[in-house]
């Protein structure tokens, strides 16, 4: 009896233990699983990098400076630098004036980090200039980005961060270009991102003339940019060598003209009326689409779907301009405006859409390789822009993801080996087009280390042409 006592205890515990373990298993939160993005091209659905969760404490974390526009993190996106409420602005100020440059940066990672800042002076070739941090800066020479905000409402969750600049710890003492750099955990070398930007002093006056080009085999399909420099009130001693000009095309630097020198003097007037030297291909004006509000489709929207909880937006098939007329259209000049219809704060409401883009093309660019282009591509051919040919469809494709307003853009060929993209091969190229023009005129002084930046315009060919 007292056998079959024990054994019905010793029973009981043992269901007790058992029943136990499998409350404490089933009650055990779940592990989250980040389900990873598809890298394989498929001709129905390519599933962009939205996402990628960063591994802390990497080697990966620690990265090469570029002296450019450089996101270097995956979870990095939607990076902007304008003149504060001014988001079509280019990055530019003048020395003793009282306005501010606004960043703009998201985080898909949804952790909140510590994020600093530190300036970098750098000479007219975008390589350090030399200077200590004091010589150029005033105040603190780094700080932290205090103003966040968790984005609202939207099925792609990130975390938005805005500095603005100068502010009452930094201020800039020399004109020229500028790099602001971006990292986290207070460590210099876990760079996130970078971006240039300007301060002018402005001594030099420049009058620009912007036209068809003056050569027969040129006219129909190239502009011609002509213009003068007043040194009435700025002496250069030795202006073929002291002074570089730079003259930029929808804020691109890879078709940059860099190596001007004056074609002749006239008095305190410097003059560069070239015929050859000085043109730039006339492309053609840039495509576009509206990403402004989700509920209805706008236009060159072919369709808008959710699926697995993302927006995917798809664009209306392109075809190729170059064999057509021109046609005269208003654009941002290969720009871009973050904006979602309905919100008092887009940078924070706005959401990333999958988008879809399409070119109809018979057969691949030979040589090179096609790519969406402009501001939202930081006006570089970056990989994740980068578009696939598919074959059973003759067309190229891509699929990458845009926060929500309104863009511009154009399809670019790089041919292999150069680092200079050619819009012409599939967008055509017309004298007519119009333009904007970047003048930057920079002075190195005999004896110093660093170029000044003494003159800055910027120039629309489209009243030139009236």
């Amino acid at each position: 009896m007292m056998f079959l006592l024990m054994q019905n205890t010793l029973t009981k515990s043992i269901l007790f233990i058992l029943l136990f373990s499998l409350c404490f298993v089933s009650c055990k939160p779940k592990k989250e699983i980040s389900e990873k993005p598809k890298k394989e091209w498929n001709a129905e659905l390519q599933e962009p990098n939205i996402y990628i969760e960063p591994e802390s404490n990497s080697e990966e974390d620690l990265v090469q400076l570029k002296y450019d526009d450089y996101i270097y993190k995956d979870n990095i996106s939607s990076a902007q630098l304008y003149l504060k409420d001014q988001p079509l602005s280019y990055p530019t100020l003048y020395l003793r004036d009282n306005k501010q440059l606004e960043l703009h940066f998201d985080d898909f990672d949804r952790k909140y980090k510590t994020y600093s800042y530190e300036f970098i002076h750098c000479n007219a070739n975008w390589e350090p200039s030399g200077l200590n941090t004091q010589e150029f800066i005033e105040g603190f020479f780094s700080g932290f980005i205090e103003n966040y905000s968790y984005s609202f409402n939207t099925y792609i969750p990130y975390m938005h961060f805005q500095l603005t600049f100068p502010n009452e710890n930094i201020q800039f003492k020399l004109s020229g270009n500028y790099l602001i750099k971006i990292y986290e955990d207070n460590d210099p070398e876990k760079i996130v991102l970078t971006k240039r930007f300007y301060i002018v002093d402005e001594q030099i006056k420049i009058n620009s003339n912007i036209h068809i080009a003056t050569l027969a085999r040129y006219r129909d399909y190239k502009q011609e940019i002509d213009f003068e420099l007043d040194l009435s009130l700025y002496p250069v001693r030795d202006p073929y060598q002291d002074l570089k000009v730079v003259i930029l095309q929808n804020r691109r630097w890879d078709n940059a003209i860099t190596s001007l020198k004056p074609l002749f003097v006239n008095g305190s007037k410097l003059v560069y009326n070239y015929e050859d030297n000085n043109l730039f291909d006339g492309l053609n004006e840039f495509r576009f689409f509206d990403a402004k509000n989700i509920r209805f489709q706008s236009i060159n929207v072919d369709g808008i779907q959710i699926i697995d909880n993302k927006v995917h937006l798809f664009l209306l098939p392109e075809e190729p301009r170059s064999y057509k007329r021109y046609y005269s259209q208003q654009d941002l000049n290969g720009n871009y405006l973050i904006k979602r219809d309905n919100s008092d704060n887009s940078n924070r409401d706005g959401d990333y859409l999958t988008t879809h883009f399409t070119l109809k093309r018979e057969s691949p660019v030979d040589n090179g390789d096609v790519y969406v282009y402009g501001q939202l591509s930081d006006w570089k051919h970056q990989e994740k822009f980068k578009m696939n040919y598919v074959e059973v469809n003759n067309e190229y494709v891509l699929t990458v993801p845009i926060k929500q307003g309104y863009y511009n853009y154009n399809y670019s060929v790089l041919p292999h080996g150069s680092d200079v993209g050619d819009m012409s091969i599939i967008e055509g190229t017309h004298s007519a087009t119009e333009n904007e023009y970047y003048f930057l005129i920079y002075h190195r002084k005999p004896g110093e280390i660093y170029d000044r930046l003494v003159g800055f315009e910027i120039k629309n060919s489209f009243n030139q042409f009236k």
